[in-house]
């Protein structure tokens, strides 16, 4: 059989796998969709700067129950479609099998892992995205968290002034992950969010925003989206990313939107663009907020992610369309199109 493809590759090799996104938030993509991808049969969901940034995880389908996996960090670009480019797949492919043949699971020495590393289609992902993933896998497995998790788990709960220096990043994402089976920090995270020192807090942020959080601390995050504090508002968005398509925040964002910054705007489309596909006609006051900072290269940037997101891509295109714009809309869409032409 001759690989036209990524899941191909991975089906024939005897592997199996899980995908996950680390562009946008750290998530699964299931087998099916990442089939579909490959094929080129649907568009990437998650894209940034008109690529598709994930992981692949995989190991030998013969392999005992704790697998030790393999995982490749890979950033390919798409298309004008937003699909999966299948030059840069071929490419990727051809060079990891002249490397390792179609046994890709076997072991690298050191020569053939620095060749391999070498492809430009492999990248290193942030300190932050790496715990998360870490964190996610750890979990599902049903593995023992890492050796910062004990420290991370009884600072939050019983904060002391300077103990928060001393955490492991990867000790937050591995607590952030098991809170639905310590409710007892799910509260105290609940109470004490907003006094946490700030960078604990975003560190905190950055770590919630791959997960859904409890219904305890959701519910809190919720009240802070119109708290006094720009940082405390910015956190409360981040870390509410796997609550989007919930009615609650989509009736809080309503109220935010006539006054919402620019960095609040840019984490909204970053994190938050499932809440702008058509609950309770978000996109409106969203883009003409946008437009209403008079600045245009913010506004041709949002613009450009909503068009590049297969999710809200529809929704933006179906209002700027529109006969009726608000004039700051209006005006702000047709300096987007003349400076296109």
């Amino acid at each position: 059989m001759t690989m036209t493809n990524l899941a191909e590759l991975l089906s024939e090799s005897q592997s199996d796998y899980l995908v996950y996104d680390l562009g946008r938030r750290v998530q699964a993509i299931d087998a099916d969709t990442f089939n579909a991808i490959c094929a080129q049969q649907r568009p990437y969901p998650y894209p940034l700067q008109d690529h598709a940034w994930f992981a692949v995880v995989f190991w030998p389908k013969q392999q005992a129950d704790q697998p030790e996996p393999f995982l490749w960090f890979l950033k390919m670009p798409l298309d004008e479609r937003g699909l999966l480019n299948h030059a840069a797949q071929q490419e990727f492919m051809a060079h990891v099998i002249a490397l390792l043949g179609q046994q890709i699971t076997g072991a690298l020495n050191d020569e053939q892992e620095q060749q391999l590393q070498q492809s430009a289609y492999l990248f290193t992902p942030s300190e932050a995205k790496r715990a998360a993933i870490h964190a996610q896998l750890t979990a599902n497995w049903q593995r023992p968290p890492s050796r910062y998790f004990r420290a991370a788990l009884e600072e939050l709960h019983s904060p002391t002034p300077e103990g928060w220096q001393q955490l492991g990043l990867q000790g937050i994402h591995d607590v952030v992950v098991r809170l639905h089976a310590h409710p007892e920090v799910t509260k105290a995270l609940a109470l004490q969010f907003e006094s946490y020192p700030e960078a604990l807090q975003n560190a905190l942020a950055e770590a919630l925003e791959h997960t859904q959080p409890p219904q305890e601390l959701s519910d809190k995050l919720l009240s802070l989206i119109n708290a006094p504090r720009q940082q405390l508002r910015l956190n409360a968005l981040r870390a509410l990313a796997g609550c989007a398509n919930e009615p609650q925040l989509h009736e809080l964002l309503a109220l935010r939107m006539p006054v919402a910054t620019a960095d609040e705007l840019v984490i909204i489309v970053a994190r938050l663009w499932p809440a702008l596909c058509g609950h309770g006609e978000l996109m409106e006051p969203f883009l003409v907020r946008v437009a209403q900072l008079n600045n245009a290269a913010l506004f041709a940037g949002i613009v450009r992610d909503l068009l590049r997101l297969p999710e809200t891509r529809i929704f933006a295109l179906g209002l700027v369309q529109r006969n009726d714009l608000p004039v700051a809309l209006y005006q702000a869409w047709q300096q987007f199109i003349g400076a296109k032409l």
